[in-house]
């Protein structure tokens, strides 16, 4: 059976950080591949400042290029909207019976998770690897059997600030994959 790990995300625009942690979840997790989710419109997000889900998941594929075991999924943009994880991981499970998933999130998502469509569902039925995030601890002794906590690197950077930055007119090429922060400006992205 492989096992997967998923990392659902708005990736507007994906960035190294994203990288890092999958690269470390693969490695580190034992997991024989990463899913990049590419979400349409996450429903506790505001919509506003998305680009094209196209775009991000054109963005996502070109900044896993090198990395055979990284894989960008458009699989939500054929299911209803709003995308709700437990949906997703349910329809996953259903369309790949020969994988064992477990969704990656971090400690923020993780203790927010009551906000969630069907989170003790979610909890009980599905596998989640959770990272951790600064100011955001987890008891370890207060987690499901289905819930493991990875030590993961933390990373200062998010794509809130990328936008932020370009707005800015400031350069952020390091902060992405390679070739993403051209592909940003060659098409005039988040100004």
């Amino acid at each position: 059976m492989k096992r997967i790990g998923l990392l659902f995300g708005s990736f507007n625009p994906p960035h190294i950080g994203h990288l890092a942690l999958a690269n470390y979840i693969l490695e580190y997790a034992e997991k024989d591949e990463i899913w990049f989710i590419v979400s349409p419109h996450n429903p506790l997000k505001e919509a506003s400042e998305l680009v094209d889900e196209d775009i991000r998941l054109d963005m996502v594929s070109r900044s896993i290029v090198r990395e055979p075991r990284f894989k960008a999924s458009a699989y939500e943009f054929s299911l209803p909207r709003p995308s709700y994880t437990i949906d997703t991981l349910d329809s996953l499970a259903a369309d790949f019976p020969d994988c064992d998933f477990s969704l990656i999130i971090g400690s923020d998502n993780y203790l927010s998770l009551d906000k969630w469509k069907d989170k003790d569902r979610l909890v009980r039925e599905h596998k989640l690897l959770v990272y951790p995030r600064p100011g955001f601890p987890i008891a370890c002794d207060d987690i499901s059997q289905n819930v493991k906590v990875v030590k993961a690197p933390h990373f200062e950077i998010s794509s809130t600030m990328i936008r932020e930055a370009i707005r800015q007119n400031k350069s952020v090429r390091f902060w992405l994959p390679c070739g993403i922060y051209d592909y940003i400006l060659e098409r005039n992205l988040y100004k």
